[in-house]
């Protein structure tokens, strides 16, 4: 008979930890959220320098591209 009770108390733990852990989540996700607003915030809203670059890699390798197109 004890063996029972533990198993229903193994049940129970298991049970207690399915209902908190969907809270559990919600909760680190609410305070990730928060804490990427505050990033956004603090961000001056001017493009660095490494998206300047990639923004003229981009330009450059389109325009490598269509010359490759039109000279072929």
């Amino acid at each position: 008979m004890a063996s029972s009770g533990a198993h229903a108390l193994v049940l129970f733990l298991f049970m207690f930890a399915a209902v908190l852990s969907p809270a559990a989540r919600r909760e680190a996700a609410a305070e990730a959220m928060h804490a990427a607003n505050a990033r956004r915030r603090r961000s001056s809203g001017r493009p660095d320098g490494k998206t300047i670059d990639q923004g003229i890699g981009y330009i450059l390798m389109a325009l490598a591209l269509v010359l490759t197109y039109v000279l072929h």
